[in-house]
């Protein structure tokens, strides 16, 4: 199981008993299981605000910042340094170095800020059963998004905190992880599939663009695009339920 371990502490702020330091390439077929157990989480935590009475927008913000706070903003951290990266002009090359710097620029402030705002918003669109269905989806699908995007596009370092992964992306990986987000998609009814479907094409779309301003893509492009797929999976479901109950 030291795939699954590795996997949960490179993704979460979860403490995870060691005698060292696991592979991180050997938890990339788990990424999807981690995600699919913040989402448990999640549900339980929106299942418990609902019954003591928060109200719904109250609710969604609490919600947000708990996965921030279980994630440690790793991904969040990933979408502000592609946003300050992409969105100047500058050479390819360059752009990885705005990467690298630690300095958080207006680009990534505006960029994570409009996610946030997008969630939150969305959450608080979704019916009680919805929501909770969806926060499962979300972090599950947006995890998985990692895989297909570490197995299906080049990796723009030579060394870098994401090239284990890329040198773990076999399609076998990519097929093995499938596994459990098709499953819960599946499982959680016609919102649950086109919300995970929008997500990952949406996130395979921005990676298209992304290795047209960069080398290749990069440990902080993974992030973002995490991050960009659960706010697609939740946007859709609020979008879409409307339409289903007329």
């Amino acid at each position: 199981m030291g795939g699954l371990l590795a996997a949960i502490q490179f993704l979460t702020r979860f403490p995870v008993r060691s005698r060292g330091e696991y592979a991180l390439g050997s938890g990339l077929v788990w990424m999807p299981v981690v995600g699919l157990g913040l989402g448990v989480v999640l549900a339980l935590i929106d299942a418990a605000l609902r019954w003591i009475g928060v109200p719904s927008l109250l609710d969604c913000a609490i919600l947000i910042a708990a996965l921030l706070l279980m994630t440690g903003g790793l991904h969040a951290d990933g979408l502000i340094d592609t946003c300050d990266a992409v969105f100047v002009h500058a050479t390819p090359e360059r752009r990885l170095e705005i990467m690298r710097d630690p300095h958080v620029g207006a680009f990534g402030v505006i960029g994570l800020a409009s996610v946030l705002l997008l969630k939150v918003t969305a959450l608080d669109a979704l019916p009680g059963l919805t929501r909770a269905q969806l926060l499962v989806v979300a972090p599950t699908v947006g995890r998985w998004a990692i895989v297909v995007l570490a197995t299906a596009f080049p990796y723009g370092r030579a060394a870098g905190l994401g090239a284990p992964l890329k040198a773990s992306a076999t399609p076998r990986v990519l097929l093995i992880s499938s596994l459990v987000p098709v499953v819960i998609a599946v499982v959680m009814g016609v919102v649950g599939v086109v919300a995970a479907a929008v997500a990952i094409v949406g996130a395979y779309l921005l990676a298209r663009w992304l290795v047209r301003l960069l080398p290749g893509l990069t440990g902080d492009c993974y992030g973002a695009a995490c991050e960009l797929t659960e706010t697609l999976v939740w946007l859709t479901g609020a979008l879409l339920v409307p339409r289903m109950a007329q």
